[in-house]
């Protein structure tokens, strides 16, 4: 199911001006390039509140620039500028890869974007032309080549934080584990509605995402009220992943921003959190081997720390849906 249509002047609306008038107090900072709302204002949602959110695709530059901010009245309106050239990027890495038909969706087989790649392409998947004569950002079918990578990045996501519940769980963290399955449900609420075609970022607009695509009060509550391995299952029903183990999706390697440092004669590893370790855990590999030599306890614990992170394994989808 698609999200519902909205248009620029719809949009607008919900904070009081209109397309004409946005452009007016925009001036020159709205033609450099095609300028496309995006944001949850673009994506139908937003209220009386919210601020206007502008990506501008600018010819002759080589990287995103930092925001320009101007006020339309008490509403922020902050303008970026990207190459234009960085759509076509998008949609030609995505179309590197095949797809997998799966029971929630379609997926991406190659590797999810970064957080800011994601998040970009996600916005340019809502956006809507400021200007009557602009093309999307995306086609009909770029737009089908790109929202496979960003389902790929929310699958990643709860594969993630389900196999350190599970790892909490192990180590006989209650208060973690119930706090993980709770993150696990709203991240398999985030890959439905993905899925779905809805693509809006903000956890502060998922419940309401979920339910202009037609999960009920109920059926969302649970997403974020679920607690343990066994109410994670029945939500997984019928997505394909209910049965699987996650720790055979990940895998866990020391954090390459670690450093060594010596105080005196005593070496310590420094994390990126700036936490100095005593006993630095080092592993690389499967999470069942390092949970087995050093225990889930001080696994769960190096996993904090950031002495140890976790990163998708290469044959992930095929450890996630295979049977």
């Amino acid at each position: 199911m698609e999200r519902p249509h909205v248009s620029v002047e719809q949009a607008l609306k919900v904070v009081g001006l209109t397309r004409e008038e946005l452009l007016s107090l925009g001036g020159s900072v709205l033609t450099t390039g095609s300028a496309h709302l995006v944001g949850s204002l673009a994506g139908g949602l937003g209220n009386r509140g919210s601020d206007i959110d502008v990506h501008m695709l600018v010819p002759g530059i080589t990287k995103p620039t930092p925001a320009y901010l101007f006020f339309a009245g008490n509403t922020p309106v902050d303008v970026e500028h990207y190459p234009d050239t960085m759509p076509g990027r998008l949609v030609d890495a995505a179309r590197a890869f095949p797809v997998l038909e799966l029971p929630f969706g379609t997926v991406s087989t190659g590797p999810a974007p970064g957080r800011r790649t994601r998040r970009t392409a996600a916005r340019w998947l809502n956006s809507l032309p400021l200007h009557p004569d602009q093309p999307p950002v995306f086609d009909a079918s770029e737009a089908a080549a790109v929202l496979p990578t960003v389902v790929r990045a929310g699958l990643d996501q709860l594969m993630g934080i389900w196999a350190v519940a599970r790892l909490a769980e192990r180590a006989e963290d209650a208060d973690a584990a119930r706090y993980l399955y709770r993150r696990a449900g709203r991240e398999l609420l985030e890959l439905r509605c993905r899925a779905a075609g809805d693509v809006l970022t903000s956890e502060k607009w998922l419940p309401d995402r979920a339910a202009r695509l037609g999960l009920g009060a109920t059926a969302v509550r649970r997403h974020y009220e679920v607690s343990d391995q066994a109410g994670l299952t029945e939500l997984l029903d019928g997505t394909g992943l209910g049965d699987r183990d996650p720790w055979s999706y990940v895998t866990v390697r020391t954090d390459a921003d670690r450093q060594t440092v010596r105080l005196g004669r005593e070496k310590f590893a420094l994390t990126r959190h700036g936490r100095l370790i005593g006993d630095a855990v080092s592993a690389e590999g499967s999470v069942h081997r390092a949970a087995d030599s050093v225990g889930p306890r001080r696994l769960l614990d190096a996993l904090r720390n950031a002495e140890l992170v976790l990163e998708t394994s290469d044959d992930a989808l095929t450890e996630a849906t295979d049977a």
